[in-house]
């Protein structure tokens, strides 16, 4: 078996398994992590074999997403007390009035910008041109030199598909695979097993279980490799 495996065409199992299986099998498999989708949960037992189980407890829920949403909405009161504050607040007659005054501005200004970062941040668009920029830099920090890469998006059956396709300059076929198979582990990096500066993709690893998403990576033409990411559609 390919491994990490390139899509759920890659899995052998010992009897009949539901595509959750084999979608929670292939995930542990290409991110080397304890991977839940839907009712199954995998873990990975080495680099091409992998056990999934039923899961005891509901799958992730978006608890994060949650969490976030209340904290721009505390935001959002907060901010409209200190606007109101500060409107009614007499004009200062002393400088340390007056520092008060510029501190709650600077305060006011700087919640409005984090307001905006958080509900911006939770747009399906944005989280995908994230994800999308991560497996870029991650081709990148693996390769070394890329001599192009591109990105195509697709539909297909309830999921926006983003194909980032890096063409390798001067890498060998091996080159290739070893790249392939680090793609969803942290801290990548080109130099044998030494880490990188980034943590890439790997940091959305839980957040792909959470959102039902899938990563596949693959090799194309022999210099090209092409990591596919699976977002199911809102």
């Amino acid at each position: 078996m390919e491994s990490p495996p390139r899509g759920v065409q890659d899995l052998t199992v010992d009897d009949a398994a539901d595509r959750d299986s084999l979608v929670a099998a292939g995930q542990a498999l290409t991110w080397r992590a304890r991977f839940t989708a839907g009712s199954r949960t995998a873990i990975p037992l080495s680099e091409t074999c992998a056990v999934v189980v039923e899961s005891e407890e509901p799958a992730p829920e978006g608890w994060n997403d949650r969490f976030v949403r209340g904290l721009a909405h505390r935001l959002a009161g907060e901010l409209t007390i200190a606007t109101f504050g500060a409107g009614e607040r007499p004009a200062p007659v002393s400088r340390e009035d007056a520092d008060c005054v510029e501190l709650l501005g600077s305060a006011i200004d700087g919640l409005g910008r984090l307001l905006a970062d958080l509900e911006d941040a939770q747009t399906p668009e944005e989280t995908a041109e994230r994800m999308v920029a991560d497996t870029a830099g991650t081709h990148l920090a693996l390769l070394g030199v890329v001599a192009d890469q591109r990105v195509a998006v697709r539909q297909e059956a309830g999921f926006t598909v983003h194909s980032v396709r890096s063409v390798a300059a001067g890498a060998t076929r091996a080159d290739l695979e070893r790249a392939r198979s680090r793609v969803g582990l942290p801290w990548p990096s080109q130099a044998g097993t030494s880490v990188g500066e980034e943590l890439g993709l790997a940091r959305w690893c839980t957040a792909m279980q959470v959102r039902g998403h899938q990563m596949w990576s693959s090799l194309q033409d022999d210099d090209a490799l092409v990591t596919d990411l699976w977002l199911r559609d809102p």
